[in-house]
Parts: structure tokens; C-alpha cells; sequence
């Protein structure tokens, strides 16, 4: 009985690796260009955000021929003023969005770690499109105010959850 039991899981689990191996493949097929990048392919990384992500082991999934900036982005996530870095960062086993406040190395944790999708993408989402967003979404309450960035998160050329940091913490939008 344990014996079967171990096959079974040893069958799922060579099965669950065909399925995410095909997944990669079927976006390779769509998206030919996209390439995954060690942190220190990103010239544009601060030092410590880079050392950060050589130590953890992240590849960055990126899209060659985007002219738009994704993946690696800069923007105001966690307050007005200030210039913050996010990163999709691909390990072994999970895809997840790090964030590096001012561009310091700080350990914060992974967020939305989920297993690794290929067609996964961040961006930045202006105070501006926000606002449109809400408007658009919402139009029966008046928008909220939008003082910084947020970071859509999703497949690639669909729209995805938008992560805001408000009150000490991120929330969907």
C-alpha cells in the first residue's frame, strides 16, 4: 500500500513537471524573445539590489524585444518621493515580486510568491493611470487619491491585479 502510494506520488509529480515544462514551452512558442537574465545582465540595478538577487538565486524573466520596462522596475512604491526598485525574481521552485525601498537591500519577504509562471510580468502603474482605473472601474463612488506607484502583476499582454502600498501594507486594487 506504501508503495503505491509512493508511485502515485512519484507519477504526479514527474506529470506536474511535463505540464510546467510545456507551459514554458508554449510561451517560448508565442514569445520567442523572452530570455531570463542573472541579476547582473541588469545594468541598471543598484549594487546591493543586484548582490541581493545573485545571493538568492533569482533569474529575471524578460521579454527582449519590450521596449517597455518590465520586470525590473524603478518606481514610487511605497511612498511619494521616494525611488524604489521591484524585481521579478524567478528561483527553483516560485516566481515573486521583491522590493527594495530607496534601492537598499532590506530583506523584506517575496510577495505574491506563487509557483513559476513564464508568462508572469510586472510593471509600474502611474498615480495618474490609477486614477483613470478607478474611475473607470468604480464610477459610481468618487476615485480615491493616488500620491504614488503601484505594480501590476500578471500574464504578459493581459491585465493583471495592481498592488498598492497603503496604510503599512500592499493591498489589491
Amino acid at each position: 500500500m506504501i508503495a503505491n502510494r509512493s508511485l502515485a506520488l512519484a507519477l504526479a509529480t514527474l506529470c506536474l513537471t511535463a505540464m510546467a515544462q510545456t507551459t514554458a514551452q508554449d510561451v517560448r512558442k508565442q514569445w520567442p524573445d523572452l530570455r531570463y537574465l542573472d541579476p547582473g545582465q541588469v545594468r541598471e540595478l543598484p549594487a546591493p539590489v543586484r548582490n541581493d538577487l545573485e545571493k538568492l538565486g533569482c533569474r529575471i524573466p524578460k521579454f527582449l524585444k519590450w521596449d517597455a520596462r518590465h520586470n525590473v522596475i524603478q518606481g514610487q512604491f511605497f511612498k511619494a518621493g521616494q525611488h524604489d526598485w521591484a524585481v521579478l525574481c524567478e528561483t527553483r521552485d516560485k516566481s515573486g515580486i521583491l522590493l527594495y525601498p530607496g534601492g537598499a537591500a532590506t530583506g523584506l519577504p517575496m510577495l505574491y510568491a506563487q509557483p513559476i509562471d513564464p508568462a508572469r510580468m510586472i510593471h509600474t502603474v502611474s498615480p495618474f493611470v490609477l486614477q483613470k482605473r478607478a474611475i473607470r472601474d468604480h464610477p459610481e463612488t468618487p476615485p480615491p487619491s493616488f500620491d504614488h506607484d503601484g505594480i501590476e502583476d500578471g500574464a504578459v499582454q493581459k491585465t493583471g491585479r495592481v498592488l498598492y502600498f497603503q496604510d503599512d501594507e500592499w493591498t489589491e486594487l
